[in-house]
This record gives C-alpha cells, sequence and structure tokens, in this order.
C-alpha cells in the first residue's frame, strides 16, 4: 500500500471511478484509484473489429453543460448522434410503432398528466405508479418497454420512490412537476442545440474512460494500482485519516466493503439483487428497418422477442460500422430473463438471429457477432435498494462517500449530475 497520503482515494476504476477521480485532479486534488482488474472501464469498453465499433455496454451518454466542460478539459470532441436517429420505436401489433398506444389510451394519458396527483404514494412500484396516474395500456406499451430497457427491471418490484421521485417533487399533476423540472434547469448552461441529446465519442465512450485514466496518471501525486484490491476500509482511515474516500465498485463490491466494516450494511448483501444483462453486437450488410430510421426498437415483455431491445448503432452515430455494413446491438436479459446469462456465446447468437428474422422474414447473413455476458451488471431498482441508499445517506462516516449505478440514477448522466453536485459541494 502507497505511503503517501492523497487527498481523495478511490475504489474502482470504472465510469464512476475514473469521474471522481478526475474531477478531483481538476481541483487540484492528489487521488489514489485502486483497480482490482488489470484494466479500468467496468462495463464500458469500445472495441474496434474489422466490421466496426462495438461498444459492450452503454453507447451514448446524453449531453449536458457537466459533459461539456468535462470533455473540455480533456481535449475531447463530442461526437452527436445524427439527425435522423431521433426515432424511438416500440413494436406492437406486429411492427415497430413510434406512438404505440390507441387513441383512447392516448386519453387516458393526457387525463393522468392534467388531473390525476403524480406524487408517490407509500411504496407503490413503478408499475402501480403507472397504471394509477397513466393507465394501463400506457403502462404496457410505453413504460414497461421503455423502463425496464433501461433498467432491466421488473416494473411490478421497481421502487417508483427511488426511480421517479426525484422528478415528482410536488405532490400534484404530472403537468406542474414537469413545469417545475423545466423551471430548475432555466438558469443552468445550455449544450448547443447540434449537440443536444444523446452523444459520444469518435472512438466510442471508451475514449472517455481513457482520457480521464491518462488524466489520473499523469497528474503529479495521482497513481492508478491495477491489479490490487483496496485496503479494508478500516485500514484506509486508520493509514490516511485526512484522506477522502469514495467507494464506486458496483453494488455487491460495495456492499462487502462497507458490511466489513459496519454491521449495519450486512443485511443489505442478503437482501440487494444485482442482475445480469447480455450484449449482442450483429455486423450485416442490411439495415434492420430497411429505409426507416431511427435510435432503436424496445421489445415489450410477452412480445414475443428473446431481447428487451435493439440499438441500430449505424444510424445513431457516425463511424459504427466499416464501410458498406451495418451494426445493431441487441440487450438480453435482466429480471425478466435471469437465465440467458448462463447461456453459451452460440446460443444466444441464436436467440438474436430468431429475433431478427421475426422483424424481417429475409433478413440477411450476418458478417460478424460480439457477444458480452455481463453477470451481476446492473442493481435491482426495489424497496430493498432503496433502503440501502437512505442507510448510506444517514450512516456513512464523514469523509467517506458510496457512488455507483445504484444512488438514485443508473445512467452516465446521472452519475455525472451527482457527480457534479458533491464537486461543488465539495469546494
Amino acid at each position: 500500500m502507497p505511503s503517501k497520503q492523497p487527498d481523495h482515494i478511490v475504489i474502482g476504476a470504472g465510469f464512476t471511478g475514473l469521474l471522481y477521480a478526475t474531477l478531483s485532479i481538476l481541483k487540484g486534488e492528489t487521488v489514489h484509484v485502486y483497480e482490482k482488474r488489470n484494466r479500468i472501464g467496468g462495463l464500458i469498453q469500445s472495441v474496434r473489429t474489422p466490421f466496426g465499433l462495438v461498444e459492450t455496454a452503454a453507447n451514448g451518454i446524453l449531453n449536458s453543460y457537466r459533459l461539456e466542460a468535462l470533455a473540455s478539459e480533456l481535449n475531447l470532441e463530442l461526437l452527436p448522434s445524427r439527425k435522423d436517429s431521433k426515432k424511438r420505436y416500440i413494436w406492437i401489433d406486429g411492427g415497430p410503432k413510434r406512438i404505440p398506444i390507441s387513441f383512447f389510451g392516448a386519453l387516458r394519458v393526457l387525463y393522468g398528466i392534467a388531473a390525476i396527483p403524480s406524487g408517490v404514494r407509500g411504496d407503490e412500484s413503478v408499475f402501480q405508479w403507472g397504471k394509477r396516474v397513466l393507465g394501463e395500456e400506457a403502462v404496457k406499451n410505453i413504460l414497461e418497454p421503455g423502463l425496464s430497457g433501461i433498467y432491466a427491471g421488473d416494473l411490478r418490484t421497481m421502487s417508483a420512490k427511488l426511480v421517479l421521485e426525484k422528478f415528482l417533487t410536488l405532490d400534484a399533476p404530472l403537468w406542474k412537476n414537469i413545469r417545475a423540472t423545466i423551471a430548475a434547469k432555466k438558469n443552468l448552461p445550455r449544450v448547443p442545440k447540434s449537440r443536444r441529446g444523446t452523444v459520444s465519442f469518435r472512438g466510442g465512450l471508451g475514449e472517455l474512460l481513457n482520457a480521464m485514466e491518462t488524466k489520473v496518471k499523469s497528474s503529479l501525486g495521482s497513481e492508478i494500482f491495477y491489479s490490487e484490491t483496496a485496503p479494508s476500509l478500516a485500514a484506509l482511515r486508520k493509514k490516511y485519516p485526512k484522506s477522502k474516500i469514495t467507494i464506486a465498485a458496483g453494488l455487491e463490491s460495495s456492499l462487502r466493503i462497507l458490511s466489513s466494516f459496519d454491521p449495519n450494511f450486512k443485511r443489505y448483501v442478503r437482501v440487494c439483487r444485482s442482475l445480469s444483462v447480455v450484449t449482442a453486437t450483429r455486423f450485416g450488410k442490411k439495415p434492420l428497418l430497411g429505409n426507416k430510421n431511427g435510435f432503436g426498437i424496445l421489445f415489450p415483455p410477452g412480445s414475443g422477442f428473446r431481447a428487451r431491445g435493439v440499438l441500430l448503432n449505424s444510424q445513431i452515430f457516425d463511424g459504427r460500422a466499416a464501410d458498406g455494413n451495418n451494426s445493431e446491438t441487441y440487450i438480453f436479459g435482466g429480471a425478466l430473463d435471469e437465465e440467458i446469462a448462463k447461456s453459451k456465446e452460440s446460443e444466444i447468437i441464436s436467440f438474436l438471429e430468431e429475433d431478427r428474422k421475426r422483424i424481417v422474414p429475409g433478413g440477411d447473413d450476418p458478417l460478424n457477432h460480439y457477444v458480452t455476458v455481463w453477470k451481476s451488471a446492473l442493481p435491482a431498482y426495489d424497496a430493498a435498494l432503496l433502503e440501502f441508499n437512505r442507510e448510506l445517506d444517514r450512516s456513512l462516516p464523514e469523509g467517506v462517500f458510496v457512488e455507483g449505478n445504484f444512488r438514485y440514477g443508473i445512467g452516465l448522466s446521472s452519475i455525472l449530475e451527482r457527480a457534479w453536485g458533491r464537486r461543488a459541494f465539495d469546494r
């Protein structure tokens, strides 16, 4: 263990850990990062193949003034998504639809937005909240494929407080909460119109992580310790009493670290769950939707697809496939299909091709597949995780922080927003 006392110790060199380390360095602090693997990145890897770029997890990040500032500090150029990728589809009644509900379903949604109080009631699940506020059809055709696609969870056990409450600050109809959210963002710096929405980098999201890694390694007094499990929290606090410590190691690893330090956290090891996810990128010649353009298609549970959704990579960002090739990434697994993570690669490819033939019966022959199985990748956003977050809020000792995709927001933009808020607070 290094003996020189850093200002900040970070456990984990995935997106979250590198982000917090980089923000500390930009403030002039020294950082020590412990990473148990021999590489950075966690789930996020951008892999160059002869057929095109493969993103093993997230393919982009929602742009904000925070990301603009971070990219500028790291001398990175943001890659905006293509204008014709704005369309999102949901598979309904045998085809991809942009408006996936009926006329009467839309009327029910409008009524809910205008008249029904949208504050979360008690221990409501997202499914119960959606049915109460927006109606059954909207839950089935919009919320379920949308949120279960993002969180890989089951809406019937997904905590509405954990997922929705930060957007529902008023116990009032949804339109008032939407108005309040817009008003709260009114004075924030705006990003250029040409770079609004989902963005990435020429070399994929891995380019951002590599730049943060370089920033840490090139900063005087800062270092990344690869293939090294961090000492216990008690040992770190004893050896470096003045250093702040950020645990950014994923849900299961964070629970192990915390429970060895404070017995209060041991019960969460038994009840907090992580979900496995599989991504499979397919390279071919013909676009999935022919002449239609778009970001991707979500498949509602019970629609007959094994995949939760498919991203149309070639239509989202330029340069994602070699000349003349087409790239698509299918996402499998989560709470409704935990068994797929046990499947062989050949079986996963077979599931992908079967799903694709349901969309394009004629299809085209694949050129290549790239399959990644992430076991225990995403936290189950249920009541147990909500209580764990509350325990963290009230029980962490001063100078110790826990961050990651289980802290009130699963997306990279949510992690960045939270990190930016802590950065301002630390100042």
